[in-house]
């Protein structure tokens, strides 16, 4: 019997927000794998009992940063990580999509500071009268805030971001997201297993929606050519990896969110690190992860 984890953190910090847990596990199990939910954070655990080990919800990592790199690099060279840690490196940080966009991908225009002078620049050569504003690495939009351009909460947010060692990130606000939210087109082992749409959760001036970061997600069709970004995205992602000498270039699992611009839609983000599926949304989508799961463990012994 395979054993592998699902990689989580303590409990009290992810509390009942991982919805995708038990149906994840139960889908696993049903196909004879002996699963566990151990925290990163937990150095009593023996990673390398572990066939595999799979990213889930090691949602406080943003805030503890170099210590997560650490146990990456500790638990990657023990047991087989996907996605694996080259890929986290990649992804944990939003810069990533300019790479993306190298390569054709239609992105949300996205400015990086790392000074004061950089959010100054970037505030003004956005061309929307509101912004988004966030860290570079980040999780459940900590430190994110939608602004007026012109609020000095805006580049203030930007410069704190600054202040406490990250680079912040300045986008256009797009006007969708604000009245329809995001679509999220979900992927398992390259291949797309369905769709959804993220409610709004920002409110102007930087606070969230009701006051607490809250999601409303719904099931949804991609559109065709929601569909056809999202493949573009995905094998613009395989070709990074790749160049990057990532054996494991088609990633087990990706959540591509994206929104829809005057142009078409763009990708906001590619989430291929520890995304919620919400597979409540849609039915045998836990099947399909785990069929995919169980496949990378085939090849992982016929190697």
């Amino acid at each position: 019997m395979p054993s592998l984890a699902l990689v989580s953190t303590d409990p009290e910090f992810v509390g009942h927000d991982d919805l995708d847990l038990e149906p994840l596990r139960a889908a696993l199990r049903e196909r004879g794998i002996d699963v566990h939910v151990p925290s990163w954070r937990d150095s009593a655990v023996d990673w390398s009992r572990f066939d595999l080990a799979v990213m889930r919800s090691p949602w406080d990592y943003a805030e503890q940063l170099p210590q997560f790199l650490a146990w990456l690099d500790r638990a990657s060279a023990v047991t087989h990580i996907l996605n694996p840690a080259e890929v986290i490196r990649w992804n944990l940080d939003k810069r990533y999509l300019a790479e993306l966009e190298e390569r054709g991908v239609r992105v949300v225009e996205s400015h990086f500071c790392a000074t004061r002078e950089d959010v100054v620049a970037a505030l003004a050569a956005v061309g929307t009268e509101r912004v988004v504003v966030k860290p570079t690495v980040s999780a459940g939009s900590r430190n994110t805030g939608l602004f007026d351009r012109s609020d000095p909460r805006a580049s203030a947010l930007a410069e704190h971001i600054i202040a406490i060692g990250k680079t912040a990130m300045i986008q256009p606000a797009i006007q969708s997201v604000s009245t329809v939210g995001e679509r999220a087109l979900v992927y398992f082992d390259g291949v797309f297993s369905h769709a959804l749409v993220k409610g709004p959760i920002l409110e102007l001036g930087g606070e969230f929606l009701g006051g607490v970061y809250t999601e409303s997600i719904e099931p949804a069709q991609a559109s065709p050519e929601e569909l056809a970004l999202a493949d573009l995205t995905m094998a613009a992602i395989s070709a990074v990896l790749a160049a990057r000498g990532v054996g494991d270039a088609v990633p087990l699992y990706a959540r591509l969110d994206l929104v829809e611009t005057n142009e078409g839609p763009a990708l906001l983000e590619a989430e291929l690190f520890e995304p919620s599926y919400f597979v409540h949304t849609a039915p045998a989508s836990e099947a399909r992860f785990a069929s995919a799961v169980l496949a990378r463990l085939a090849m992982l012994h016929a190697r």
